[in-house]
């Protein structure tokens, strides 16, 4: 390994250890940045095999498990990143689980290889080939999913980003490898190649991370059991009568604005960030605001949906975040105003109302318990 090579990797190493650390430190984490804090760690120890010769064997079985979670840890990231919270389930999971099985069952099976490679390794080999060829082509089309010239520049900014960067790293590793059969001297660059892809690929998705907190896309947090204060609570059309067609539009790009991409979770939203956002002007907003769907201010209706959905999160029965991380979360700078808010909304306070969903909780789940006796 040349000098420059061994220098870059040992950057690659330092970042990605400094990524796991960083996102491991976050009070309140998000799937994509809980997946990532994996792969960040995984991409470390990856790096760090060609230095393990000569190592213990407990080591060397370290680094080839704890490096097995790259490619397949990152499509779990690209689906967490254009998908939302929730993108991710247990299907998806196994499968990267699956992969990454393979590739430390493979790289156990190398361990200690002089010379030609054994049939064992062959066949992992050939399996793992495919299976990440597969979820490489998935990663990449992650960020094509929801795809329209509707989307807000930033968010179509961010997808060709990442659809550059990721290809970029994953074509020149890949054109790096072929050449190397033909040209030593190539493959003798391959090292240096895959720890520059490495920073640029930990670099630009914290760049998305960053991005997806202030822009964050639709949960999939299950809906509170209906009772009358959260009726009240959910975000509802309000129209004055009926619309004309260019008003109809931009009432439904502003709904996914709202219901979709979930911008009211943005501390600091004005209504002029939004009218860029929909290519209109501030003004014209303004007026369907208040005209045609009838609230007294954009204030007002951001947060009926910042309300709506602190009640979401204030109903879940186990969810163990506190007053505050759900303020912030649902977009409010501070506690005071959300305080405020939510009591003017919902005639309780934040707390109140999670007591009272807790305790109806209790309720319904002790009836239930009591209707097979009641029905023999």
């Amino acid at each position: 390994m040349h000098r420059w090579q061994a220098v870059a990797t040992g950057v690659a190493v330092a970042v990605a250890t400094m990524s796991l650390l960083v996102l491991l430190a976050q009070r309140s984490r998000r799937d994509a940045e809980v997946l990532f804090a994996v792969v960040s760690g995984s991409m470390a120890l990856s790096l760090m095999s060609p230095w393990m010769h000569g190592a213990p064997t407990w080591m060397l079985w370290a680094v080839a498990i704890g490096g097995s979670a790259t490619c397949n840890g990152f499509w779990l990231v690209s689906r967490a990143l254009f998908r939302g919270e929730g993108g991710v389930g247990r299907v998806q999971v196994g499968v990267a689980a699956g992969v990454a099985l393979l590739i430390a069952g493979y790289r156990v099976a190398s361990l200690g290889e002089q010379g030609e490679m054994s049939p064992w390794a062959s066949a992992l080999d050939s399996l793992l080939t495919l299976a990440s060829s597969s979820l490489l082509v998935l990663t990449f089309v992650e960020a094509l999913r929801g795809w329209s010239p509707r989307l807000p520049r930033a968010e179509r900014r961010l997808r060709l980003g990442f659809m550059a960067v990721f290809a970029g790293c994953v074509l020149s590793a890949t054109l790096i490898g072929a050449l190397g059969k033909a040209w030593p001297a190539v493959a003798a660059m391959r090292s240096g190649a895959i720890a520059l892809c490495v920073l640029a690929i930990v670099l630009f998705t914290h760049v998305a991370l960053h991005y997806r907190r202030r822009a964050p896309l639709a949960t999939r947090i299950p809906p509170p059991a209906a009772s009358g204060a959260q009726e009240d609570a959910a975000p509802a059309p309000r129209t004055q009568g009926p619309l004309t067609a260019e008003d109809a539009r931009l009432a439904a790009a502003l709904q996914h604005q709202l219901e979709v991409l979930q911008v009211y979770r943005e501390p600091e939203l004005k209504v002029l960030d939004l009218a860029g956002r929909l290519r209109v002007p501030e003004h014209r907003l303004s007026r369907l605001i208040t005209q045609a769907l009838g609230e007294k201010n954009f204030n007002q209706l951001v947060n009926r949906y910042r309300i709506a959905y602190a009640c979401r999160r204030l109903a879940e029965p186990e969810a163990a975040d506190s007053i505050l991380d759900i303020s912030g979360d649902a977009g409010f700078a501070s506690l005071g105003p959300f305080n405020r808010a939510f009591k003017a909304a919902m005639d309780c306070t934040p707390s109140a109302y999670r007591a009272a969903c807790r305790a109806q909780a209790g309720a319904d789940a002790g009836t239930e318990a009591a209707l097979p006796s009641v029905q023999r």
